[in-house]
């Protein structure tokens, strides 16, 4: 019998592998309510200023291949993908790169999905994804895929204690509970529209709110598109 000890040392992350590792942009928390991991990627946690093109897609790789796959042991599991907050300069890698890495993923990595839960999507990620999901994606990966617009809908399938849950995609619920229009892009908060640093985003928010406890009148849909 092997001990403890006589276990292969983990294999050494490089640079870029590390930064990915302390931005806890890929964790597996869990067990979801049939027992199965979650393998939980936060999209505003991805250091695209400092990782880009060539060097985002290697560490992401990388650090899949060395932490993730191996101790996911081939098991059944889940995916919960938070998107809350993405913009393309600050923490999105491209979408050509996402593509590479899931081409990379092992077959028996993406047998062993049962589900890829895609939170907080927005109006674009949803006519991108109907129209090109099977080809992102895969027909198989596409099929598992079930967007989830609110965290509590997330109840049925997993306990949301269970998952790491960040403060702003709790905060971003709650907008969206007061502008449910936001989900789908119809109507946009005022200041966010001229605002879109998520540093500020509360701040603003609540400046709208303001205005309107102070009589003034939500945009007209035509303006706000």
């Amino acid at each position: 019998m092997t001990c403890p000890e006589d276990a292969l040392p983990a294999t050494p992350l490089t640079e870029n592998e590390l930064l990915l590792e302390k931005s806890e942009v890929i964790k597996i928390h869990g067990p979801d309510k049939k027992g199965r991991p979650i393998l939980r990627i936060v999209g505003k946690y991805f250091p695209a200023n400092i990782l880009k093109g060539e060097s985002a897609e290697a560490a992401l790789k990388g650090y899949l291949q060395k932490r993730i796959f191996p101790e996911l042991e081939k098991k059944p599991f889940v995916i919960v993908y938070i998107h809350t907050r993405v913009s393309r300069c600050d923490n999105f890698p491209g979408l050509s790169v996402l593509h590479s890495v899931l081409e990379s993923v092992p077959d028996t990595v993406h047998e062993a999905i049962r589900k890829l839960f895609f939170i907080h999507p927005g109006l674009q990620s949803r006519i991108f994804f109907f129209t090109f999901g099977c080809i992102f994606f895969g027909p198989g990966l596409y099929a598992k895929l079930k967007y989830i617009a609110r965290m509590e809908y997330l109840r049925p399938y997993i306990a949301l204690e269970q998952l790491e849950i960040p403060d702003f995609v709790k905060e971003h619920d709650g907008t969206l509970e007061i502008h449910p229009l936001c989900d789908y892009g119809i109507v946009k908060p005022v200041c966010v529209e001229m605002e879109m640093d998520s540093r500020r985003w509360n701040l603003l928010d609540d400046f709208y709110d303001d205005l309107l406890l102070r009589g003034a009148k939500q945009p007209k849909l035509s303006e706000a598109f």
